[in-house]
């Protein structure tokens, strides 16, 4: 994390201890690090969209029934989804 010559040593000191405590905190900080953007999922919109539309074809309670089934299933697929784009496992405090 270069800081220049121009910097307070207090300022540098504290980019140094970034630096070592969170290298890639310290490089997004400093504009080095890559952004990745997110991944959209338009794909799941176009699966979608026909299956909703064929839900009104079916009686009111059966299309529940497949709502509620397809959200129970979902759930754990979509918290896998969310851990897998995580931090790598770093708690906030504990190091």
């Amino acid at each position: 994390m270069d800081l220049g010559d121009d910097t307070d040593p207090v300022l540098r000191s504290l980019g140094a201890d970034l630096e070592r405590d969170d290298p890639r905190l310290a490089a997004l900080l400093s504009g080095e690090g890559p952004l990745r953007p997110r991944p959209r999922h338009r794909a799941w919109l176009l699966l979608a969209v026909p299956l909703l539309g064929g839900l009104f074809l079916l009686p009111i309670t059966t299309a529940v029934g497949i709502v509620v089934v397809l959200l129970a299933v979902a759930s754990p697929l979509a918290g896998c989804l969310i851990a897998a784009e995580g931090d790598g496992g770093a708690v906030p405090g504990h190091g």
